[in-house]
């Protein structure tokens, strides 16, 4: 090849080298008819060979049909099973976690890895007492919330990340996958969005009460917190990951009113999405709420995917998803979690069949579960999930 890079002067392949080593493209020069132009080649080639996963996702992005629709089974803390460790060690040491993690994408495959921990990360940084079961996701301590009544949501101090122990833990997590992964698959960060960090360390009924009568002081909490998760998503964005996953769990009715949610959390989590967008990452939404607000969630973080559980509130079925967003988002989801949990892997791969009929024509589609891969169950159904899509999802 000589002493020139392969990839000079190949638009395509400038794209996909950026992207797998989390580069922010120099501003203008992938516009979107040139990422369509990489996915149109990729589409073309993925009729007569395989596709890496790197131009897989770039293919299902710009809603074309890959050769094989993509997947990721979720299996995040249920990694460890590999491995023999327990769950407190995959929460609390990150080569444990990474070395989990790797396991699982080697062994069970699938295009995108979302090393999540569990949703006390960002709360036990400002400070909210967790409790590490040995065999159970940790959890905030709930007889001692951080904020105890509405007075203190003001009180809330701002937290410097390079002190905040257990997001390091996730950007050192990031840092290795990425490192070890390279073109074989796509990892995104993960953060959870600032009414839901500020629920670890209020707890739910008290703070959907405080939403209503104290709307305003809720509201001081979220702009401290969102300082801090914009420098957490920056700084996830510069361990080389190609998207960062933002849940927004309360823009669901089993959340907020979509009134509430569009003024207490929606433009927080806008600030979010520009800071990933700015760093010339994706964004990522994920909501595994009933009748989630898929309108609001585009318009104020424009997420390139939506990993979803359950139908948005506007929507019928599956199909009617697909002709009212599906030229909008990539769909991510929707295997149910209590048939992994307690299904045959053949009703677990005919659920994944049925999926992919409804959601996959014309691209756009990432086949996975609602949620998190039940972590303490066996992993057959995360290889049956993986299986369907590589059957079932062929061009």
């Amino acid at each position: 090849m000589g002493g020139r890079s392969s990839t000079s002067g190949n638009p395509v392949a400038k794209i996909l080298t950026c992207l797998v080593h989390g580069r922010t493209p120099p501003p203008g020069l992938f516009p979107p008819r040139m990422l369509d132009a990489a996915a149109s080649v990729s589409h073309a080639r993925g009729r007569f060979t395989p596709l890496t996963a790197i131009e897989r996702l770039i293919t299902t992005l710009r809603h074309r049909e890959p050769d094989i629709v993509p997947c990721s089974p979720l299996v995040i803390s249920g990694a460890r099973r590999l491995t023999g460790a327990t769950l407190a060690e995959f929460a609390t040491n990150p080569q444990t976690a990474a070395d989990a993690l790797m396991a699982a994408f080697d062994l069970i495959g699938g295009e995108v890895i979302i090393p999540m921990l569990d949703l006390s990360v960002e709360a036990a940084d400002f400070g909210q007492k967790l409790v590490y079961p040995q065999e159970s996701t940790p959890h905030p301590e709930y007889g001692a919330p951080l904020i105890r009544d509405h007075t203190e949501y003001r009180k809330l101090g701002r937290i410097e990340i390079r002190e905040a122990r257990r997001m390091q833990s996730v950007l050192e997590i990031c840092r290795l996958l990425v490192e070890r992964i390279g073109w074989r698959g796509v990892v995104s960060g993960f953060c959870f969005g600032p009414l839901g960090v500020l629920c670890m360390m209020r707890g739910a009924e008290n703070l959907l009460r405080d939403c209503v009568l104290y709307r305003n002081e809720v509201k001081a909490a979220m702009e401290t917190i969102t300082g801090v998760l914009t420098e957490y998503v920056d700084a996830l964005c510069g361990t080389g990951v190609l998207a960062v996953t933002l849940d927004t769990l309360f823009a669901s009715y089993n959340g907020l009113s979509r009134e509430l949610w569009e003024d207490i959390e929606g433009p927080f989590v806008r600030e979010l999405a520009r800071a990933v967008h700015a760093r010339g990452c994706l964004v990522g939404v994920h909501n595994c709420g009933d009748g989630i607000y898929f309108d609001s969630q585009i318009r104020f973080m424009e997420p390139e995917i939506i990993s979803y559980a359950r139908l948005p509130e506007d929507c019928r079925d599956n199909r009617e998803l697909k002709r009212r967003y599906g030229d909008q988002v990539v769909l991510m989801g929707s295997v149910d979690t209590a048939l992994l949990a307690r299904g045959t892997p053949h009703e677990v791969m005919d659920q994944c069949r049925r999926l992919i009929d409804e959601l996959a024509d014309g691209g756009g589609f990432i086949l996975a579960p609602g949620c998190e891969y039940p972590p303490n169950i066996p992993l057959e159904n995360a290889w049956a999930l993986v299986r369907a899509a590589r059957t079932y999802g062929r061009r």
